[in-house]
């Protein structure tokens, strides 16, 4: 009688579970948006917010840890992410290639990047890492945003327009990363 293998595992980023956004992060991102209200959000979907948070995370080398208070939290669903896939993937090489944090070197960051994790240990820790990203992203964006008080220099009467154009003028100096 033959003996039926199991296929191995695989532990692809973003297509094993569902994201939570949790804490004072959930909260940040209740500011920014509103589910199935685009008018009063400042993106369209919560994948697309997350996406660009640890963009902006990692360009401001912001990196923050969970913050798990209650059950209270916002949920990335796993068809959002694999929707997402083509736009998160790249962000997740970037994050594996440009962050120094693991003691890696240039060739072995560049490896880990384009390369499927092997054991749930290892994907574990990179989704970790991007979320870690995702999470300062989301403060910066929060703080930009909408904590930032008006300035004399601000050219519009919206406060929100004023902010957007702070985002967008400031550097986020960071001469490693250009």
């Amino acid at each position: 009688m033959a003996v039926k293998k199991e296929p191995p595992h695989v532990f692809e980023y973003f297509k094993t579970s569902e994201v939570f956004i949790n804490g004072r992060f959930k909260e940040y991102v209740d500011k920014m948006w509103v589910q199935n209200k685009v008018q009063e959000s400042m993106v369209k979907r919560l994948v697309d917010l997350y996406a660009i948070a640890a963009v902006i995370g990692l360009r401001a080398k912001r990196r923050l840890p969970d913050d798990r208070v209650g059950d209270d939290k916002r949920t990335i669903q796993m068809k959002q992410l694999t929707d997402t896939y083509q736009t998160l993937a790249p962000i997740m090489k970037l994050v594996l290639m440009l962050d120094e944090s693991r003691g890696l070197n240039e060739e072995e960051r560049i490896r880990s990047a384009f390369r499927i994790p092997e054991t749930k240990e290892e994907h574990d820790a990179g989704m970790e890492l991007f979320n870690s990203y995702a999470r300062g992203g989301i403060e910066y964006i929060y703080e930009m945003l909408v904590v930032r008080p008006g300035s004399p220099d601000d050219e519009y009467g919206d406060q929100r327009i004023n902010n957007i154009l702070a985002l967008l003028k400031d550097p986020m100096e960071c001469p490693e990363i250009g």
